[in-house]
């Protein structure tokens, strides 16, 4: 199958997943997360809010704004000569308001927009939402290339996929542009899995 027969099939499964499942699957493996070293060590937490029936988030981000960890989320900025996505510090859930597709965004404010370079010898973490994902760290988002592109250049930051175990298939097909993911987390992942994961020494 191709790109668009995959992201089509499991949309579609994702979108008949019962609530009560996706809450009992979404809660096991926020708290999963945030058992691991990796969360309680990270510096820097680039979060995403969840849309639709993607993996829940906002006990991740509640906790992280409770306990002080530093916490982005991203926005879509497209103009005439590109679209792309940067990720801006928020302190309250509050400074969230619908944007890109009505996803929850924070607000461009540059002063508050997360800075790689500056961060490289910190600990940062990324979560990352996706339609479907394969054992390698591939993975197949909305067809706009968003965190493809954004990662391209960053490989200091740990990055999790966070999905549900349907949404793992063995393969996917993939280009030069794709970038892999460092662990898929589901809700069958055990804390010992994530501990076993160490963070980039610079």
């Amino acid at each position: 199958m191709d790109k668009e027969e995959i992201r089509a099939g499991l949309l579609k499964k994702r979108d008949e997943y019962s609530k009560e499942i996706w809450n009992e699957a979404s809660r096991s493996i926020e708290r999963t997360i945030l058992k691991s070293d990796l969360y309680k060590e990270c510096d820097k937490l680039l979060l995403y809010a969840d849309f639709h029936a993607e993996v829940g988030t906002v006990i991740i981000l509640e906790d992280a704004l409770l306990n002080g960890k530093e916490v982005y989320l991203p926005k879509v900025l497209e103009s005439f000569e590109e679209a792309r996505m940067d990720f801006f510090k928020i302190d309250s859930s509050y400074e969230l308001m619908p944007g890109y597709m009505g996803i929850m965004e924070p607000m461009a404010s540059y002063d508050k927009v997360f800075d790689y370079e500056v961060s490289k010898g910190e600990k940062v973490l990324m979560l990352v939402p996706g339609v479907a994902f394969a054992r390698d760290g591939s993975r197949l988002g909305y067809g706009k290339g968003y965190y493809d592109n954004y990662l391209k250049d960053k490989p200091n930051i740990k990055t999790l996929g966070l999905c549900f175990s349907y949404q793992i298939l063995d393969e996917l097909p993939t280009t030069d542009s794709d970038v892999r993911l460092n662990f898929l987390v589901n809700e069958k992942t055990t804390v010992e899995e994530l501990d076993a994961l160490k963070y980039p020494v610079i």
